[in-house]
């Protein structure tokens, strides 16, 4: 199993723990009924075969979710000043080539880029770690060269 930590808000922990609840239920519903028999004439039963892979694919997501939980730890605002860096957790207002955008720094289980959550392992969140207003950071990519000026961080 994976020892790394996961970086999560209050509110990813609760949905992480709620979908690790309604795996194991519906494992429960799942073997709780009549489970196929193995063997079909002289060969192996295809609903068998297929409930024991459902059983296996519940089983890996049911042990995902218990290392997440396991190695999950909370992002909190940090204190003193400490805020006034780009921290877990920290909104970050930027200028990106003269193009104002605001981005939130989260652990890689909450990123979602659509909702302007960005991982603190992506190109752009772990340059960011660490600045402070007026900060200029440049990220390379493969794809992307961007110079980011950090203009605001709150928490």
């Amino acid at each position: 199993m994976m020892l790394d930590k996961f970086y999560v808000t209050k509110e990813g922990l609760e949905k992480v723990k709620a979908e690790y609840e309604r795996l194991r239920d519906f494992k429960r519903q799942k073997t709780m009924g009549e489970t196929p028999n193995l063997l079909h004439s002289e060969e192996a039963n295809p609903e068998y075969l297929a409930f024991q892979e459902d059983i296996s694919l519940l089983d890996a997501k049911i042990a995902e979710h218990e290392n997440i939980l396991q190695n999950a730890e909370l992002i909190s605002a940090p204190k003193g000043k400490e805020k006034q860096k780009v921290w877990l957790g920290a909104t970050v207002t930027v200028d990106l080539g003269g193009e104002i955008d605001e981005f939130t720094i989260v652990g890689t289980l909450e990123a979602d880029p659509v909702q302007k959550k960005i991982s603190n392992q992506s190109p752009l969140g772990a340059r960011l770690l660490g600045a402070i207003v007026g900060d200029v950071v440049e990220v390379k990519t493969e794809l992307v060269n961007h110079v980011c000026k950090v203009l605001k961080v709150q928490y």
